[in-house]
């Protein structure tokens, strides 16, 4: 603890020594809030309205480490979909698999994305908790902001939010009628095409439609063995959000419809090309005997109900999705490797009571309900699982019920005090599990499995307001990851869930008539049964194991300065030390595939996708004219080096990203165009690495892209 007690000590001295009732209270009018932009204009930083703590709060008043992200920001730094957030989010890592991405923050992450594997970031649209890795893999085109909060949020966001949570706003629909339209062209003959409309269909009613389109017809590389582009996307979303506002009611239904497919390849590593003997096919080239595919759906639609009591607002929100991907390669010409299938039903239901905060007194109560399941069928060929070329097939569900409170009480002017608990049951059980050997017309069945567990989270944190512009805070959070069985491993023990104590404190300040935003926070993990999902018998399935324990500790900052007039820079970094303190039987493969037998104990070795260094540097600078404003913006981006296995010999190299646009709009702001870059140098990069007992194998990050965007606005 010496360690923790130092660290926190050390970032709370050093940052001093730098330097109506209804709308008011409602969850999703904060979010209305926050659309309005800049509230100091372009001579100072904006105000931000957040909904970290489930109300609409100034984000300096926020005693969370979080990072906010306006629509305008976004757009700046060249941000169109979740993966890109990593470059603007310090200690954000966002992996991929298939199509789903896999965020960790501060070294805390899961990369399952099974059946009912759920991420240890959770993601939230709208209020409402998207359950399926799908959910990491969203488009931007209809966002009034992005919150990252950075560590365990178990009290007021529940179960599986570990790591943090990232929450997706999208626009508020108005009475006045608008719309928004862009298309785009860029290299590799991509296509984007992006619009929004908005208006009153009746007194109190406001629709939206907002409708994506992006479609790669040239793909970054070539599967020498058919001849045909490999590494591309092509994704469509159709989204609408309907809002009757009454004096004392509020009722939101959300809708929202994603398609999403991708054709890309798993290369070797340079490494696994030394220990095979091959030769390496190029930066994105691949050899296989047909194409991959990669295709996904998803369907949801949310209903939130707010009512005003008079002394309290109550919100009942509910949900039902629906997910569909498919996903396969193929490594030897001519020997189709198969697919793995995954469909999934999830439902939720959340009542929420928030107080009116009087008497200095804030407090919300409430309880959810969820229920998720989804049908696997993982079908494998090819010649290392010749001649048996097994199916396995199970039925995963998840079924967890929680109550929830938070109060925030302020016992002498400008000091507050927040306590928060929630207790959350959770069911886990594998049904109709079998493997099926087609050439020998065998089926083995497995048992049925359920496991119960319940567990409580909580939050403790002081906040102390030092000033008008100066805000200090420390904190205690309990944050819990459900456990369960590996679905694609039907014979396997359950694995426990895992557990993170976090201690934090922050500083966040405004400065300088506003004219410097600058947030910093220091932190300490123990972390307890950590979850790690591992590939196992030969390549044959996966598992989820717990690793013994780790601690993790670093510092992590966000700041804005408007040096002058129209002139923005932006960024933040993140100093990371996050280290297993025991992991006996961790996996450990060689680059041909060779496994440890009984594996290694990864004491000491670092987390994976836990880089010790990232940073960002935006800076955005607007040119009023007679024919319009001209705008200027780049975006600098580091990443360490970090580890994509527990036994630290498979990395991510470190590298530099730089991206840049220029922009005009005119004077009615109704028409513009821009054009953009991202990856400007060309930096290679890698967004996958992965260790198999087929071998070390890796995905590349994006090359050097740019093109033109056509705006306008009505």
């Amino acid at each position: 603890m010496n360690a923790k007690h130092l660290l926190l000590s050390t970032a709370l001295v050093s940052v001093f020594g730098t330097s109506s009732a209804f709308a008011q209270q409602s969850e999703l009018q904060s979010q209305s809030q926050a659309e309005s932009g800049s509230q100091a204009g372009t001579t100072g930083v904006e105000e931000i309205i957040v909904t970290a703590q489930r109300i609409g709060e100034n984000l300096q008043d926020v005693p969370i480490a979080v990072t906010a992200l306006s629509a305008a920001a976004l757009e700046a730094r060249g941000l169109t979909n979740n993966q890109s957030l990593e470059g603007a989010i310090p200690s954000l890592t966002m992996t991929k698999s298939a199509q789903s991405n896999q965020p960790y923050l501060r070294g805390v992450g899961s990369n399952g994305a099974a059946g009912v594997d759920e991420m240890s970031v959770a993601t939230y649209l709208d209020g409402f908790y998207i359950a399926s890795p799908l959910s990491n893999q969203y488009n931007f085109n209809n966002l009034a902001r992005i919150e990252v909060l950075k560590g365990p949020q178990g009290t007021l966001f529940g179960r599986n939010a570990t790591g943090g949570v990232i929450q997706l706003i999208t626009k508020e629909p108005t009475q006045e009628r608008q719309a928004q339209f862009d298309i785009g062209y860029g290299n590799y003959q991509t296509i984007d095409v992006n619009g929004y409309v908005s208006g009153g269909l009746a007194p109190g009613l406001a629709v939206d439609l907002a409708v994506q389109h992006h479609n790669q017809l040239e793909g970054y590389g070539v599967n020498l063995g058919t001849g045909t582009d490999v590494y591309l996307n092509q994704n469509s979303s159709v989204r609408s959000k309907w809002v009757y506002t009454g004096s004392s009611t509020k009722i939101t239904l959300l809708l929202n419809y994603d398609r999403l497919s991708s054709r890309l390849i798993l290369q070797n590593t340079p490494e696994a090309d030394a220990a095979f003997g091959t030769t390496p096919l190029g930066r994105f080239n691949g050899l296989e005997g047909v194409d991959p595919q990669n295709k996904a759906r998803r369907m949801f639609a949310g209903l939130r109900v707010e009512q005003d009591l008079g002394f309290a607002n109550l919100i009942s929100a509910s949900m039902v999705a629906k997910y569909n991907q498919r996903y396969g390669r193929q490594r030897d010409p001519g020997y189709p490797l198969g697919e793995a299938i995954d469909e999934a039903m999830q439902y939720s239901q959340e009542f929420l009571l928030q107080g009116k905060n009087k008497s200095g007194i804030q407090w919300q109560a409430g309880a959810y309900f969820f229920d998720y399941s989804s049908d696997i069928q993982l079908i494998l060929k090819g010649s290392q699982f010749a001649p048996l070329n097994p199916e396995i097939s199970a039925t995963g569900k998840t079924s967890s019920s929680a109550i929830f409170a938070q109060v925030t009480y302020e016992i002498v002017p400008s000091l507050k005090i927040t306590g928060g608990l929630r207790y959350t049951w959770d069911k886990y059980e594998t049904r109709k599990a079998k493997t099926f050997l087609p050439s020998l017309n065998f089926t083995a069945t497995s048992p049925d499995r359920v496991t119960k567990t319940d567990n409580p989270t909580w939050r403790l944190a002081l906040d102390y307001q030092i000033g008008p512009d100066i805000m200090a805070y420390v904190s205690y959070n309990r944050g819990i990851k459900s456990g369960g069985y590996s679905i694609y491993a039907p014979n396997t023990p359950k694995f426990d869930p895992e557990k993170l104590d976090a201690y934090e404190v922050g500083l966040k300040t405004q400065l300088f008539d506003n004219a410097v935003r600058f947030n910093v926070a220091g932190f300490y993990y123990d972390y307890a049964n950590l979850q790690v999902n591992t590939i196992i018998q030969g390549g044959l399935s996966s598992q989820i194991l717990n690793a013994a324990s780790a601690r993790i500790y670093g510092i992590d900052a966000d700041f804005e300065v408007v040096p002058f007039r129209n002139f923005t820079l932006s960024g933040g970094f993140g100093i990371l030390d996050a280290k297993y303190r025991d992991f006996p039987g961790a996996p450990s493969t060689s680059p041909n595939g060779v496994a440890v037998p009984g594996g290694i104990n990864a004491a000491g070795n670092y987390l994976v996708n836990a880089p010790k260094f990232s940073a960002s540097l935006s800076g955005t600078y607007v040119i009023p004219s007679s024919l319009g404003d001209f705008r200027v913006s780049g975006t600098v981006s580091h990443k360490g080096r970090s580890f994509a296995t527990a036994d630290n010999l498979l990395a991510f190299p470190s590298y530099t990203l730089v991206s840049a646009l220029l922009g005009w709009t005119n004077t009615a702001g109704a028409v513009g165009i821009d054009l953009w870059a991202s990856n400007l140098t060309d930096e290679r990069y890698y967004i996958q690495k992965t260790a198999t007992g087929t071998g070390w194998s890796q995905l590349d990050g994006p090359p050097r892209t740019y093109g033109a965007r056509l705006k306008a606005k009505f």
